[in-house]
């Protein structure tokens, strides 16, 4: 994490949303929240007429399938959010929020409260970038580091109601974090979450890398030289366990998945085909 700026994943996620696979904005908040060189390339495509076909291909192919791993991602948790809310559910909190617009974009949200849970430095940064907007709906910043601090605290001096079910997303946040971390992380949650909660969170598998050896030499060796190394991984029946006996995985697929169960025009791409999408819903 750079003093004063997010971190770099959370910058192309908002710019593979705000860029997408065809004119269907994933984000229109995006060109707001990213610099200002990567929101021109996000919003090129505006400018391009007959040409943003080819530009958004283009960039699509040169980030190994990035854009639409993430495109489906986003359309995968979307839809599983939009059904948590029509059950009633009026609290979401968003864990590792970084650049996430879903509280301005999702009409859905209008009605209830949104936490995002994040490290002050992005939580500054995002608050800067959009301070001239009015929010659409309640929300309320939690600053947090995940690896030294409990945001159970912060949530409940936050106002969240842990007596009251709610709906929590945790995208692109635990291939970060060592294991002890993400079981604490766990631990909290569901100190918290009431019957009937739900948690969409990803998780890395081991040994999906293209390339072979070299994939699987050169991707961590990537991640590491941003200064983000990916420090975990799960198996779906470890995840099982890590969540039992208090919470049941009733989903658990990798993009694969997310494109038949959202009917998305963007392609899974064998470059991250590790991460995969668990839904899970709290026991009564």
């Amino acid at each position: 994490m750079r003093a004063g700026l997010p971190s770099g994943t959370s910058l192309l996620v908002s710019f593979a949303r705000g860029l997408g696979v065809d004119d269907d904005e994933v984000d229109p908040l995006a060109s707001d929240l990213l610099p200002p060189l990567l929101a021109r390339l996000a919003t090129a495509p505006r400018r391009l007429g007959r040409a943003s076909g080819l530009y958004r291909n283009a960039v699509r192919t040169t980030t190994f399938g990035l854009i639409d791993h993430m495109v489906l991602r986003t359309r995968a948790i979307d839809g599983h959010l939009a059904s948590a809310l029509r059950s009633g559910i009026d609290q979401l909190v968003i864990l590792g929020a970084g650049l996430d617009a879903r509280a301005w974009r999702l009409d859905a949200l209008k009605q209830a409260t949104v936490f995002e849970v994040d490290h002050p430095s992005t939580q500054r940064y995002k608050k800067e970038r959009i301070a001239n907007r009015t929010p659409p709906t309640d929300i309320r910043y939690v600053a947090v580091d995940f690896e030294t601090e409990r945001f159970s605290d912060g949530l409940e001096r936050a106002g969240f109601r842990s007596g009251a079910p709610s709906v929590w997303i945790w995208e692109g946040v635990a291939m970060y974090l060592p294991l002890p971390a993400i079981h604490d992380t766990l631990e909290q949650l569901t100190s918290l979450a009431a019957a009937g909660s739900e948690l969409a969170m990803t998780y890395r598998v081991q040994g999906l890398f293209p390339l072979g050896a070299i994939g699987r030499a050169a991707i961590p060796a990537a991640f590491r030289a941003a200064g983000e190394p990916l420090k975990s991984t799960l198996e779906p029946h470890e995840l099982v366990s890590a969540v039992a006996p208090a919470w049941d995985v009733v989903y658990d697929e990798d993009s694969r998945g997310w494109q038949k169960r959202t009917g998305s025009r963007a392609n899974p791409a064998r470059s991250f085909l590790a991460e995969r999408l668990a839904i899970v819903k709290r026991r009564a």
